[in-house]
């Protein structure tokens, strides 16, 4: 077992995060001693439910809380203001009250729905993180972030809630297909890239037999919510440090709006540390050889490969509703060297449209390999 006591300054309560292969079996007699009511509504995607809502139901159970099973729809489209209200108004028919608490079991858009619901549904309830995707386990259950989508971007509309518990079973990764894998293997490229170049060298020495390798596994999803953490309790809210997390989403979510969210998020994120590369190099002193290495590591891991038919102007109408931007400035989050990022304001349109391009333009033939 590995575990992370995320302390945040000012509050009294803090939060552990747990890594424990088969932790799910185990999660009744961890949630004892959170002093939760008895009354827990799981909440989790149909998928999801499918494949393990029996065994975690009937772990709660034997460490005497009474489970209620929610399903939603699998999918980044679940995660709409109408379905937090729909989820809202089943937990109201279902009785439940000020005293209960809600539990995610899922990736990041149960994770950041149920979060969301738990932080608002009178008045806040408690919530405990039980991600079963590789991203969700290394950053969207891991900082208190909870929201939910609008037409004009991600996120929107959101709260800070922090869980009571974050339980990592990388079990729940046996099952995982490879297009998840690839989403989280993106959110620890990052957390690399901005704090732990020897996390870097990690993935570069086992990218191709990560999942066969429990213990290099084990050891780079564990750093990578470490950092996250690390990260989060310096700056809970984002008002400064904590945007360094966003290296490489600003574009990223700009892709997504713009493929109307058929581009999967971890492929967003990697061709926006892409493009957070070359621009370092242009804003923020990056080298050149630098920035090529990270390009290299970014597709020997799978990702930025293959960028679909987008439009540009669409990609570029995006950023403006992306939450880094501050006034009417462009934010992006670059790098002076691996593990220094930099938080640049301003960054002049005509250089961003330029370097767009040349990312449009890329679309390398990689042979397919094994991650």
């Amino acid at each position: 077992m590995r575990e992370i006591l995320l302390a945040l300054p000012g509050r009294e309560q803090s939060y552990r995060i747990v890594l424990d292969p088969g932790l799910r079996h185990r999660l009744g007699a961890e949630l004892a001693g959170l002093q939760l009511s008895p009354r827990l509504f799981v909440v989790a995607d149909a998928r999801v439910a499918r494949l393990y809502a029996e065994d975690v139901l009937a772990a709660l159970e034997a460490g005497g809380t009474l489970p209620q099973l929610l399903t939603i729809p699998p999918g980044e489209r679940t995660k709409s203001w109408s379905m937090a209200r729909r989820l809202a108004r089943r937990l109201l028919a279902l009785g439940a009250d000020r005293t209960c608490a809600v539990a995610a079991l899922g990736g990041g858009v149960t994770g950041d729905l149920a979060g969301f619901v738990a932080s608002i549904f009178l008045r806040g309830v408690p919530f405990v993180q039980v991600p079963t995707t590789l991203l969700a386990m290394v950053d969207a259950a891991i900082g208190g972030k909870t929201g939910v989508n609008l037409p004009e971007g991600k996120n929107l509309l959101g709260t800070f809630h922090q869980p009571r518990l974050v339980a990592l079973d990388p079990e729940f990764l046996q099952t995982l297909p490879r297009r998840e894998r690839l989403n989280g293997l993106a959110e620890i490229l990052k957390a690399g890239f901005i704090r732990d170049p020897d996390l870097l060298s990690a993935l570069d020495a086992h990218r191709l037999g990560l999942f066969e390798d429990p213990e290099a596994l084990h050891y780079v999803i564990f750093r990578a919510a470490e950092i996250k953490a690390q990260v989060v309790a310096a700056d809970e809210r984002e008002a400064d440090t904590r945007r360094i997390l966003n290296f490489g989403h600003t574009l990223g979510h700009a892709l997504e709006a713009a493929s109307a969210y058929r581009l999967p998020h971890g492929q967003a994120v990697a061709w926006g540390m892409v493009f957070a590369l070359e621009l370092s190099t242009l804003l923020a002193g990056l080298r050149p050889e630098t920035a090529q290495a990270g390009r290299r590591l970014i597709r020997a891991c799978g990702l930025a490969r293959r960028l679909p038919s987008l439009d540009p102007a669409a990609i570029l109408a995006a950023l403006p509703h992306d939450k880094k931007r501050r006034d009417r400035d462009l934010v992006f989050v670059l790098l002076e060297d691996a593990g220094r990022p930099v938080i640049h304001r301003g960054a002049p349109l005509p250089l961003v449209r330029e370097v767009l391009g040349r990312l449009m333009e890329m679309n390398p033939a990689c042979q397919d390999k094994r991650v």
